[in-house]
């Protein structure tokens, strides 16, 4: 993740140590670039901003639906615009504490504007931090990651328990119009998952799953031309099997939250 200079400033925020780190990194740009040289936010200016309420929705109603109990403070790893914990915020009650962590300066300047009490944002690498919360949200995030393993193992110890967004990617509609590679270019997902492999991936990490869900934005709310013409297909295999429509038809992610097994 985001290395530290001694000034306590990220290398990348750092002249003298920049310099450095383009001295022994490998000739290959890291994956983090995108996100921190405005690659990433050109592609996406609005950093997904969109979907956020939605997304805000969607975890709310797992959380009720789990019967967990009520967190008392809410850190979301690589948090972007910041749309996701202002949604939460509305939704949860006002004992409630939430902090938004991204790397990306750019998307920390976005969600300043959700900035009010109990909901601050912080330009930094939540992975290097001594924090501790009582929920985790990683929403879309670790199919970003070079090294999702480590990356997993590592936030474990940040919440006893972790909301994960996963993307449900490798599907064979996908494959048959190379969507993998457009979504690999234009989001910088650098891993693709079905929900087994999901499943397999946070087992193989340390968590057990407490509660999860298909959930779909492209049924909810479709937007373009595309999305309305595979709404009926996708729902009408969803009713059978969500995991099936996934596989098949994809547009669909998996909601989870999860509790590590040394929290």
């Amino acid at each position: 993740m985001l290395e530290f200079a001694a000034t306590g400033r990220p290398i990348s925020q750092d002249p003298a140590s920049s310099a450095f780190l383009k001295s022994w990194r490998h000739p290959l740009n890291s994956s983090e670039d995108r996100y921190l040289d405005g690659e990433y936010l050109a592609s996406n200016p609005t950093w997904g901003e969109e979907d956020s309420a939605w997304k805000a929705r969607m975890i709310h109603a797992l959380w009720q639906r789990s019967g967990l109990a009520l967190p008392g403070s809410v850190a979301e790893i690589g948090c972007g615009a910041g749309g996701i914990l202002a949604g939460l915020r509305a939704r949860f009650p006002d004992s409630v504490r939430f902090e938004g962590f991204d790397i990306a300066p750019a998307a920390i300047k976005l969600a300043q504007q959700h900035a009010a009490e109990r909901l601050s944002f912080h330009c930094e690498d939540l992975t290097a931090s001594e924090r501790r919360f009582d929920m985790l949200l990683c929403i879309d995030v670790f199919e970003h990651v070079e090294n999702p393993f480590e990356f997993l193992r590592t936030i474990r110890r940040i919440a006893p328990l972790v909301v994960f967004n996963i993307p449900l990617e490798m599907h064979l509609a996908g494959v048959l119009i190379n969507h993998q590679l457009w979504t690999r270019r234009h989001y910088g997902h650098l891993h693709f998952y079905t929900a087994a492999v999901a499943f397999e991936t946070l087992k193989e990490c340390g968590y057990t799953v407490a509660a999860h869900r298909y959930i779909s934005r492209l049924m909810d709310l479709p937007r373009s031309a595309s999305e309305y013409l595979f709404w009926l297909p996708r729902k009408l295999l969803a009713l059978a099997s969500p995991e099936l429509s996934a596989r098949v038809l994809g547009g669909t992610s998996l909601l989870v939250m999860a509790q590590g097994r040394d929290a």
